[in-house]
This record gives structure tokens, sequence and C-alpha cells, in this order.
């Protein structure tokens, strides 16, 4: 298995990631997306058997139908999540997608709005080496694609993904 990451907030991420699916999907590539989340979620419905475990301290619960399942883990007070850790929990695949861990020390792309006036993620993040822009680059840019380069996005990305370490 090998993993890369995608960063990048309000910058049409999501969509970059769901059409990078789309072609990975149609090349065959065996794909996982690990989503960090920087809002509280909760994917269990309120009343459903396993959100009632949950609120009387049950700390995993796995769910289970011949179509999917699903492991909900409680961890209050914890660090951030460590994308490779969280991994490790995947059944095998080809490549995993870290979408959203802006401090993992991964290989990853940067997607962008040229029009942002933050500072690049790139700037101070050495595992950053591409970016992912809807107009014209910042001019110390690294390597650079156009949002709907899709098939040269996924080819990089497939080039530039590490086996997750053991």
């Amino acid at each position: 298995m090998k993993i890369f990451r995608i960063c990048g907030y309000g910058s049409g991420r999501s969509v970059l990631v769901s059409r990078l699916i789309e072609e990975l999907s149609f090349r065959q590539i065996v794909t996982a997306v690990i989503k960090h989340a920087h809002k509280p979620f909760d994917m269990d419905k309120e009343g459903s058997d396993t959100y009632n475990l949950r609120q009387i301290g049950c700390r995993q619960t796995l769910i289970a139908n011949r179509d999917r399942w699903g492991l909900l883990c409680e961890t209050p007070a914890r660090p951030e999540p460590d994308p490779i850790l969280l991994a490790r929990h995947l059944a095998e695949c080809d490549l995993i997608l870290a979408v959203g861990f802006d401090s993992a020390p991964l290989p990853g792309l940067e997607v962008m709005r040229a029009a942002s006036t933050g500072e690049p993620l790139y700037k101070r993040d050495a595992h950053i080496r591409t970016i992912v822009v809807d107009g014209a680059p910042p001019p110390d840019a690294p390597f650079v694609f156009r949002h709907d380069d899709i098939e040269n996005i996924a080819t990089h990305i497939l080039a530039q993904a590490v086996p997750l370490p053991a």
C-alpha cells in the first residue's frame, strides 16, 4: 500500500479528490481515503443501538452488514490523529489518499486558489512539492498542475506516493 497527502482548505480540494477517485477507479487502482475533520462530527444516529452504547461508555463500536461495515472509536482528549497509524486499520488497497492532514510528514500536494491571500502551505512544508491551482501560480511555486488536469495529477500522485511505513 502507498500513501499520499492532499491539502488545501477552501480550494476545491473535495471536488479534486472526487475526480481523482473516479480517474483512479477507471485505472483499476484500489483507493482508500483517510479524511481529517477539522470540526467535531458524528457518523452515528442519535437513538441507534451503537449511539446508545457509545453514550454509556463503549469505546469502540463496529457495525456491519453484508454491504459494508464501519468502526467508530471514541478518542477523547487525544492529540491530532496520525494518518499513518489510521491507515493500518484499512484493508489492503493500492493507494491511500490522506486528505486534510496539513502537518503529516508525507509527500503531498496543495490545492489552492490563485486569488488566495493566505500563506501557501508549501512555503513552510518541504513535503509539499506540488500545487494544483485554478489560475496563475505564485512565481515561487513548486511543480504545478491546473485543477482540470486530472489524468496527469493522478499519474503524478501514483509516482510520488510512498509505501506505508511498517
